[in-house]
């Protein structure tokens, strides 16, 4: 009689777990100033956007610079030095690959980053002068950690992470999801993407990436690859410029750490693939600061990354650099 109610226990279990089918579900909402598109294979459309939209306030009141009452606005006003352990995580990765790049990457631009109009407020007196009392505060080496406690060797640093939140917003998501038992998953914050599993046709996500054009053309994609359980990010300064209104002048958005000045370069647009979208948000930035030649030098040395590069020739006319691995996961290209 036991083995015979083990045995119908055993099939009701069986019949249960058969009846649980992925099925698809797709989130989208606005967050960090931008938009965010979440798709996944649920077991009976189990949907989690309002457990996703806790985990983006979380991040919002950690490190947005546009909410005066986050973590990192008390930060830059020397309210508060306590830090959480999202924001632990952020600046450790950012130091790192600050030291990685030789300062190519840097948090502490966010009053160099104001000072042109890119962040949360704008700095109207643009001058020599200005520019010089402001870049005297820039320096990752002017941050460390004590456990909980940011130390700043100037008072006056300001901390942005706009260059690498998105992409570890898009990291701690995919951490929600796989608790939740999904591995099978699309995220993209603001254009930075990870991927894992497989879509709803069993088959790998593929992403595409625009050409490097102020508006978006019907013929858009420059390439079109297919993503193995890896994270995508680009960075370029084709889209995200101000004019200034009184000189006319472009100011791209990327800015020179060395210089506190807009980058001036021939590099229009880079993609960057590897596991963490927090580590490829932040090199597809540097990348754009270093220029082609010191990333390739800077690739070299890390095989574990992937990348694509578009730039222009004297002429202005359109060329690319990818990697080995890049190339292997590309199913189109509008070079060939």
């Amino acid at each position: 009689m036991k083995n015979s109610l083990f045995l119908f226990f055993l099939i009701l279990l069986s019949c249960d777990s058969s009846q649980k089918k992925n099925i698809l579900v797709s989130n989208y909402g606005y967050t960090q100033g931008t938009t965010y598109s979440i798709r996944y294979m649920s077991k009976n459309a189990l949907d989690y956007q309002n457990q996703i939209d806790s985990v983006l306030k979380e991040v919002d009141l950690s490190m947005s610079t546009y909410i005066e009452e986050s973590l990192i606005s008390k930060i830059n006003k020397n309210e508060s030095m306590l830090v959480d352990s999202l924001f632990v995580r952020v600046l450790k990765e950012a130091l790192i690959i600050a030291e990685e790049t030789q300062g190519a990457f840097d948090p502490t631009l966010a009053s160099i980053v104001n000072y042109w109009g890119f962040g949360f407020e704008e700095i109207a007196q643009k001058d020599e002068t200005k520019l010089i009392e402001l870049m005297s505060s820039v320096g990752y080496k002017n941050l460390s950690l004590n456990d909980t406690i940011l130390i700043k060797l100037n008072p006056k640093t300001q901390i942005d992470f706009n260059a690498i939140a998105q992409g570890f917003t898009v990291d701690l998501v995919a951490e929600h999801l796989q608790k939740k038992g999904v591995y099978n998953y699309m995220i993209e914050i603001g254009g930075e993407l990870r991927c894992n599993g497989l879509n709803a046709d069993a088959e790998l996500w593929r992403i595409g990436i625009d050409k490097p054009s102020e508006k978006i053309q019907e013929d858009r994609f420059q390439a079109i690859v297919e993503v193995d359980n890896k994270s995508v990010a680009s960075s370029g300064n084709y889209r995200k410029f101000k004019i200034d209104s009184v000189t006319g002048m472009k100011y791209a958005h990327t800015i020179n750490p060395e210089t506190g000045r807009p980058v001036q370069t021939n590099l229009l647009g880079v993609t960057i693939i590897t596991e963490s979208c927090m580590r490829a948000d932040a090199i597809a930035t540097a990348c754009m600061v270093m220029g082609l030649e010191k990333s390739k030098i800077y690739l070299e040395k890390h095989p574990e990354i992937d990348a694509l590069f578009i730039y222009s020739d004297p002429k202005g006319n359109w060329l690319q650099y990818q990697t080995d691995g890049f190339e292997k996961m590309t199913t189109y290209n509008s070079n060939d």
